[in-house]
């Protein structure tokens, strides 16, 4: 599946076989599967890997209905891949790493917007350890990051969202029409392949990738 200019930070690698997943940020198992492939895939396909050139990894994030603030935080991952391409699994990682603060019973207490300001928070911190926080103060970046991903109304349209509020639409679009129900869920240069386990260690990748 081409992956659209707007959000081509989904893409990690250059070849021309494709290995596609489908990852809920609320979802335990995409977690895991995120995981494996930090650890066992996405090193084989940068500088010096066993399959540079060869091989791609598309991570369309998609948000599941039954965890119920997962489209704020999917919105919020795809803002930040737009202005941060290069840290985008950074931040990915992090959320994954987070994502218990916004499971159904935590989150219900919550608005929308006190959830906005904890994902943003977990952005400063990427950003910082990266040293891009730029030259002003935290306090303009951390406003900066949370205007972008503020509900703002858009042409007139009282009901849309953020700036990434098309490309979640397009990514679930796509879900629905490969017929994606569960996550994850990955493909192989097109085909849902059933096989692939979140559980997978480096010893089941390297075999399959083989």
């Amino acid at each position: 599946m081409a992956v659209p200019r707007s959000l081509a930070f989904l893409k990690q690698g250059t070849g021309s076989q494709v290995l596609e997943t489908y990852l809920d940020p609320l979802c335990p198992f995409s977690a895991k599967m995120a995981r494996s492939l930090t650890a066992n895939v996405l090193p084989l396909l940068r500088k010096g890997g066993e399959y540079e050139g060869q091989l791609s990894v598309v991570t369309w994030i998609y948000p599941q209905p039954f965890h119920y603030v997962s489209p704020v935080v999917t919105e919020a991952l795809l803002v930040f891949g737009t202005h941060h391409p290069e840290l985008f699994w950074d931040y990915l990682t992090v959320v994954f790493e987070n994502q218990s603060k916004y499971f159904n019973v935590p989150a219900a207490s919550l608005t929308a917007d006190q959830i906005r300001d904890g994902l943003t928070d977990l952005a400063l911190s990427v950003l910082e350890k990266s040293g891009k926080l730029g030259q002003g103060p935290k306090s303009q970046a951390y406003g900066e990051f949370r205007k972008r991903i503020g509900v703002v109304e858009q042409d007139g349209g009282m009901n849309k969202g953020t700036e990434a509020f098309e490309g979640m639409k397009h990514i679930i679009k796509i879900g629905r029409q490969n017929s994606i129900h569960v996550t994850p869920t990955t493909l192989f240069d097109g085909l849902v392949d059933n096989s692939i386990s979140s559980g997978w260690g480096k010893e089941d990748w390297t075999k399959y990738l083989k």
